[in-house]
C-alpha cells in the first residue's frame, strides 16, 4: 500500500471512529434532560472520545510540517473567530441569560481552557525555544 493510500485510509478511520462516538454519544445522553447518573456518564462519555485521540495523533504524525501549519492557523483564526461571532450572536438575539448563550459561553471557555493547558504543554516541553 502507498503512503498517500495509507494515509487516507488513516483519515477515514479517524473519521468513521469521530463519527460512532458522536453516535454512541447521541444515544446515550438524553435529548431534554440531562442523564440520570451523570457521575457514571461523564467519565464513560470521556472515554468513548478518549479513543478517538489516540488515531488523531496518529494521523496527524502522518500530516507534514506544512498541512499541519495550515491546519493550526485555520482552527485558530478560522475557528475563534467564528466562535465569537456566532457567541455575539446569540447574545445579541437571544440575551446573556438564555440556556443558548449560556451553554455556548460554556464551550468558549471550555475552548480557552483547553487551549491554555495545551499551550503550557507545548512551552513546557521547550518548543517554544526550538520553533
Amino acid at each position: 500500500m502507498t503512503h498517500r493510500r495509507k494515509y487516507w485510509v488513516l483519515w477515514a478511520s479517524v473519521l468513521g471512529l469521530a463519527a460512532l462516538a458522536g453516535v454512541i454519544i447521541g444515544k446515550a445522553v438524553p435529548t431534554q434532560a440531562g442523564v440520570e447518573n451523570p457521575a457514571l456518564a461523564f467519565p464513560l462519555l470521556l472515554g468513548v472520545w478518549g479513543l478517538v485521540i489516540p488515531i488523531t495523533w496518529l494521523l496527524w504524525k502522518r500530516t507534514d510540517d506544512l498541512q499541519q501549519q495550515g491546519q493550526l492557523v485555520s482552527w485558530w483564526w478560522g475557528g475563534l473567530s467564528g466562535t465569537i461571532a456566532v457567541l455575539v450572536y446569540l447574545l445579541v438575539y437571544f440575551g446573556r441569560h438564555s440556556e443558548l448563550s449560556l451553554g455556548a459561553s460554556y464551550l468558549f471557555f471550555g475552548q480557552c481552557a483547553g487551549f491554555i493547558i495545551a499551550w503550557f504543554v507545548w512551552r513546557f516541553r521547550g518548543r517554544g525555544e526550538a520553533e
